[in-house]
Formats: C-alpha cells, structure tokens, sequence
C-alpha cells in the first residue's frame, strides 16, 4: 500500500521519522503528485469536451462541443474521476433548465473544472471556493487559459462563505462530512427553485448525506452511484 501525504516541511520530517519513507518538495507547477501524460479528449454529453493537451485543445475549431483546457499535470479535478465527471453529467443535463446567464458557484473548485464548466454552459458569473492556496493558484491559472473572465476564485472555507446574491445553482464536490456539515450554509445561499449538485459521496454514505440535506429542506432529485462513489441533484423548493 502506498500512502502519499501533502504537508509542511516540518509534517513531513516527523511522519519519516516515525513511519518511514521519503519527503520531497511539491513541483510548483502541480496541483499534486507527479507529471502526467497528455490523456485523450473526455467528451461530456455532447457539450463539453475536456482537453489535457494544449496543442490538441488549440488546435480543435468546433463550436459543440465547447472544448475546456485543464492540463495534464493536474492530479485532482481532470473530469476522469467518477466524482467529477457525474458532477459535469448532471450539470449538462441541468442547464436546459437553468435561466440565461444563470449565478453559480462551485465549492471546493479544486482545479476549477465545475466553474468553468459552468460558465461554458452559460452561467452569468461564477464563484468558486477552495480551503487550498494550491488549488485557488490552479484554478485561477486554469479560468484564464479557458478565457473565462466571469470566474471569481477566491480562498476560504465554505463553512463561513456567504453571498450577497443568491445563487441560481451550487456545486458542492465535498466529502461527506463536510457537505453535511455546511447543508445549512448551501440552502441559504441558495434562491427559491435553486439547485444543488453534491458530489464526493461513498455509497456507504449516501442514506447519511440524503438525511442531512432533506432535514434543511432539500427534495433529492437524483443520485447517480459510479463506482463506490455517488453524487447526486437536489432542489431548493421555490
């Protein structure tokens, strides 16, 4: 088994000496672990189509599906995962029903590939939310290269986010305990008849998370399981 922990310097010299292994810095241009190579194109639903190489996503001229630019050396947030491709899934699914220029926000951006996609689906302006200052450089770095100037990112944790404006839909790739934790936080930024997709959630968890989110007045809508992961579509009754 292999274990990888991401840490300070000085995390990293007692869990060695304790534990065992081997520290090494962080290349800076990763999001985490190390260099990957170009994979092939993910199409989503026929909307989105998901590069990892520069020169391919130059090079595509198609207006549909909207090709997306998140590059090959990120290790977390690339759309493969069952977590965020259901989460691009069920987006693309949902925004036929999403008014024009539609607000959002997506917590926990991570690479910033929700946000983004959101925006190429035709939300108005974006918030995206991260607690790491690795993940908020990312994704800051992924929004410009994609040309998307109506992305906010911003560092923080999302039990104390709060919006002036409430938000049309929110996208919430959190681990359970954490989107249990901030369902009350998510309802209240929420309009009446907005939508929420959550994802980040073991099948194991599903009934707990269900639970939460129904107690702050959600009505589930849909939950997709991939794997031993599930995410899942819930509305704010208007």
């Amino acid at each position: 088994m292999k274990i990888e922990a991401y840490c300070d310097e000085k995390t990293a010299s007692l869990l060695t000496r304790e534990f065992g292994g081997r520290s090494a810095p962080l290349p800076k241009d990763l999001w985490s672990g190390e260099a990957q190579a170009p994979r092939r194109p993910l199409s989503i639903r026929g909307k989105l189509k998901i590069f990892s190489d520069e020169a391919q996503w130059q090079a595509w001229e198609k207006p549909m599906p909207r090709g997306l630019l998140i590059p090959a050396g990120m290790a977390f947030g690339t759309g493969e995962h069952s977590t965020t491709g259901t989460c691009l899934r069920i987006l693309c699914d949902l925004v036929k029903e999403l008014p024009k220029d539609f607000e959002a926000a997506d917590l926990g951006t991570g690479t910033g590939i929700l946000a983004i996609a959101a925006g190429f689906l035709g939300a108005g302006n974006v918030f995206a939310l991260d607690n790491d200052p690795a993940a908020v450089r990312v994704a800051k770095a992924n929004a410009r290269k994609n040309r998307c100037k109506h992305i906010h990112v911003a560092k923080g944790s999302v039990l104390d986010w709060s919006t002036e404006t409430p938000c049309h839909l929110i996208i919430a790739n959190l681990y359970s305990d954490l989107l249990i934790a901030a369902a009350p936080v998510i309802v209240r930024s929420l309009r009446p008849g907005g939508s929420l997709i959550f994802s980040g959630v073991l099948k194991t968890q599903r009934d707990e998370v269900s639970k939460a989110l129904r107690h702050e007045g959600f009505q589930i809508l849909k939950i997709v399981g991939r794997g031993k992961w599930c995410a899942g579509l819930a509305g704010k009754p208007g």
